[in-house]
């Protein structure tokens, strides 16, 4: 009985995550088979509303008071739709159930004809495509009225193949280009079609999400891989050269830190950070399958902020750095919904209220950091809503980026460093790059945001917000530089999802010194009123609940709290601004952390 049990759990259980990674990466062990689990939830959640007049017909609940609704519905799935009945031993539950299998029976053939169905199998084929249509189609409408294509990505990894090699070969031989996303998405039988945009994704394409590619031979060796082409941006944007070292610090699962290996060559290094030891595992079979073990050094159980002078990776000349984010941005590739589960009458103890969305009568267009841009960057974050991301969850989150960052400043070496994430709350985004560039350490050691023209993603069309940047101690023109310099995904851009990436690069002279009143000098945090390991301690359970398995597609997302909120919990009111005092006043508080004459962090 603990499979329908461990199934109900899960099933009344707040869904923060795709269904797959709830079962196949859980925080505590099930007793029951992993594929049996959730092939048991898949069909209940397929057959739920021929489930739910069953039972309710047949008056059952009123009868057995030992059943609740949601094991009614899973009880009576496997006695009515699988060959082998319940899967269970004899027990009070089952028992339950058995005694009204008669009424249940004729309950189910008066739902089956109704439907128009002459026999069993006829009603599962109808019901199976009609959810293989869902979700194969990729194609949402958001609560403004936008449509939003959501393709599948692929990185062809250039440590293995070339791009014209894998269009070439058996996988794509019989795909054809079209000029767009949406081309592959209007057709009555589904092409083989694909889309690149060469000048800004080189080595990536894009496919319709009913192409299943994880079975070829280009994917199980690793030739390709699936990552989200907002994720592929990070490396992009930092564009090391051949033959450098590199960071990536917080690096499992481990497709930016491959992707950073594919950019640098074989004659480059990479040091992975992951702090995580199971992190460092997948981070490790990742490398591995990707060909990167030649390039890629891995600093297993290591904390990004204790690498200090005397370390290899401190030589570093370029570091990214995605840490972990309210995931806001992340698309709801949520398998199977939970929270629309039908149950029957009488359920008094699972239901949840329904969240509504707000509606906007218009849909603004798109544009570069303008009014009309952050009013439908506004608009599209009211969308969003779980009442997980409070304010205070934001605060923790950007005290912990911001020191990340400001640790990265210290590396001698460093010409640039890249920080994003995937969310759309601007504490994660521009407030995060304002508090680090008015520190003491961005001013003395020459820290700026990289202009738009000096980044290889200029024609990205959607930049950072002006309006987020007020508490940026520059001039007006200096913050339109800034904001000019952040790039912005939203999750209707097809990317495949929300995203935000700003490059922090040093400046030089011309003599090739590094910039900056004092160089490189070495500083470090004096006596903290909130230690270090505290501000860390704050978002590791966080942390650990947004990693999940090894690519950025479906249950694997690097980053998958599924569609987690923007703002505040909704509650009809606006979120509200820190006060520009309040903003300086953390500020000064994070400088008084570093002190000059000693190196790294305390």
């Amino acid at each position: 009985m603990s499979l329908y049990l461990e199934a109900a759990t899960i099933l009344e259980s707040p869904q923060t995550t795709s269904l797959k990674a709830i079962i196949y990466n859980p925080s505590k062990p099930f007793k029951s088979p992993q594929p049996k689990l959730y092939a048991l939830i898949v069909e209940t959640l397929k057959f739920q509303d021929i489930l739910k007049e069953v039972v309710e017909n047949s008056g059952i609940l009123k009868l057995e008071r030992k059943l609740t609704p949601l094991l009614s519905i899973l009880l009576t799935h496997d006695l009515l739709l699988t060959k082998s009945g319940i899967a269970t031993s004899s027990g009070p539950l089952k028992d339950a159930l058995l005694r009204h299998k008669a009424r249940l029976n004729a309950e189910f053939t008066r739902a089956r004809l109704r439907r128009g169905h002459a026999d069993v199998k006829s009603l599962i084929g109808a019901v199976n495509a009609e959810h293989s249509r869902e979700s194969e189609d990729g194609v949402t409408k958001t609560a403004t009225g936008l449509t939003t294509f959501n393709p599948r990505w692929v990185r062809v990894n250039a440590l293995q193949t070339t791009l014209e090699d894998s269009l070439s070969s058996p996988t794509f031989r019989a795909f054809q280009e079209v000029g767009s996303v949406s081309d592959m998405f209007f057709f009555d039988v589904v092409r083989k079609s694909y889309y690149r945009k060469a000048e800004i994704l080189p080595n990536i394409l894009a496919i319709h999400p009913s192409h299943d590619i994880t079975s070829s031979e280009l994917y199980k060796s690793g030739k390709i891989i699936l990552q989200s082409a907002s994720s592929c941006l990070p490396a992009i944007m930092l564009d090391p050269p051949k033959g450098s070292m590199v960071v990536d610090g917080c690096a499992a699962p481990g497709n930016k830190t491959t992707h950073l290996a594919a950019l640098v060559g074989s004659s480059g290094k990479v040091f992975a950070v992951e702090r995580d030891r199971r992190r460092a595992d997948i981070l490790e079979m990742m490398i591995t399958k990707a060909g990167a073990e030649g390039i890629v050094t891995t600093l297993k159980a290591t904390d990004f902020t204790t690498i200090m002078e005397g370390h290899p990776a401190w030589q570093a000349s370029y570091i990214l750095l995605d840490p972990s984010c309210s995931g806001s941005g992340i698309l709801q590739r949520v398998d199977w919904d939970v929270s629309k589960l039908n149950l029957p009458s009488g359920d008094t103890t699972s239901s949840r209220p329904s969240k509504k969305k707000r509606k906007r009568d218009e849909t603004l267009p798109s544009g570069s950091a303008s009014q009309p841009e952050e009013r439908e960057t506004k608009q599209l974050e009211e969308e969003i809503q779980d009442d997980d991301t409070s304010k205070e969850r934001l605060q923790s989150l950007s005290d912990f980026q911001v020191a990340i960052i400001l640790h990265a400043f210290l590396f001698p070496n460093a010409r640039r460093i890249t920080y994003s994430t995937c969310s759309v709350h601007a504490e994660e985004n521009e407030h995060v790059v304002a508090r680090v560039l008015n520190s003491e350490i961005a001013k003395e050691r020459g820290w700026r945001v990289q202009s738009r023209d000096e980044n290889p993603l200029s024609s990205w069309h959607r930049r950072g917000l002006v309006g987020e940047l007020s508490d940026l101690k520059s001039s007006l023109e200096e913050q339109q530089r800034v904001a000019d310099g952040c790039i912005r995904v939203h999750r209707t851009d097809s990317l495949g999802g929300g995203f935000f990436v700003a490059c922090f690069m040093r400046q030089v002279d011309d003599k090739g010194q590094f910039g900056g009143g004092i160089g490189n000098l070495d500083m470090v945090p004096a006596k903290e009123d909130k230690p270090r390991s505290q501000v860390l301690r704050d978002t590791r359970e966080v942390e650990n609940q947004e990693w999940n398995g090894l690519s950025d597609e479906g249950p694997n997302e690097a980053v998958s709290a599924v569609d987690i909120a923007d703002g505040d919990p909704r509650s009809g009111k606006r979120k509200k601004r820190k006060s520009g005092k309040a903003q300086e006043a953390r500020t000064e508080k994070t400088n008084r952390q570093f002190q000059k004459g000693r190196k790294g962090w305390s």
